[in-house]
């Protein structure tokens, strides 16, 4: 299956949404009704996919002890680098010039991805910086 960077986006912010501190968000077969708040554009498989995914490449992380044969379940929390993705691409107009630009390299890996939106984040932040650090009385 190919990766598709916005359904990574999206899972990790339906899990930002609904994780609790003693409840983690679970994905599996049966199609929760916290899906349709960032997921409703995907089908079950291609979230559990990049789902598994994202645990993989330590985004997530899954809490789950005990998996049951032939079906499959995630009990995911969000890691340090799912919060850090988020909070680079969590407005959406760093999220569209993360697009544009991977999309102007023809794609990229998550790690790719990643450092594009945190340069993104920097250089918007490096905009507003001086103006907002010269209100102050140093």
């Amino acid at each position: 299956m190919k990766l598709d960077i916005s359904c990574i986006r999206a899972i990790l912010f339906t899990v930002e949404k609904y994780e609790t501190l003693y409840d983690p968000v679970s994905f599996e077969d049966t199609q929760y009704d916290y899906y349709s708040d960032y997921l409703s554009e995907y089908d079950t498989e291609q979230i559990l996919y990049h789902v598994q995914y994202c645990i993989k490449a330590n985004l997530l992380s899954d809490v789950s002890g005990t998996k049951a044969w032939g079906h499959t379940q995630f009990d995911c929390c969000l890691e340090p680098l799912g919060h850090e993705f988020i909070a680079n691409t969590r407005t959406e107009e760093n999220w569209k010039h993360t697009q544009s630009l991977f999309n102007k390299i023809g794609g990229a890996s998550l790690k790719v991805v990643s450092a594009i939106a945190e340069g993104v984040t920097t250089s918007l932040a490096n905009k507003y910086l001086p103006e907002e650090i010269s209100k102050f009385k140093l």
